[in-house]
């Protein structure tokens, strides 16, 4: 199945699931590097990117990283929900205020095994999104 296909069905999953938040799925071809969703929700506006594939890191594209970098540099919030399949694990990530240059380094502040329990990924969200930036 191609990553976009299990993008999608992840994201059929975070709507589903997630409630309280208004997701808005973005469809770019004109910014490169945008996230995939915006959102609003936890007292906050933030973006979220979504990854399905085999490996255990988020697979970021150059393009996505100077994004997030600048957003996040700028005030704002990224979260990265990454489905690792080959581990059978979702994780969210919260992209720091310091900046990366190599998705392999990012450290996932929640993960979940599968099947996943969404009551808890909703909470972990909150929790992310509601974050001290600096910590």
């Amino acid at each position: 199945m191609a990553a976009k296909n299990r993008e999608s069905l992840l994201w059929n999953r975070i709507k589903k699931n997630i409630k309280n938040v208004f997701f808005t799925r973005i469809e770019s071809s004109t910014i490169n590097g945008i996230p995939d969703i915006h959102c609003v929700g936890f007292s906050n506006v933030f973006w979220m990117e979504l990854k399905s594939d085999y490996v255990s890191y988020p697979k970021l594209n150059k393009w996505q990283i100077v994004w997030i970098n600048k957003y996040v540099k700028a005030g704002g919030i990224v979260i990265i929900c990454n489905e690792a399949l080959s581990e059978r694990k979702l994780k969210l990530y919260r992209c720091p205020v310091s900046g990366f240059t190599e998705p392999r380094l990012l450290k996932p502040r929640f993960s979940f095994s599968f099947p996943v329990k969404w009551p808890e990924v909703q909470a972990s969200l909150q929790e992310l999104v509601q974050l001290d930036p600096e910590a």
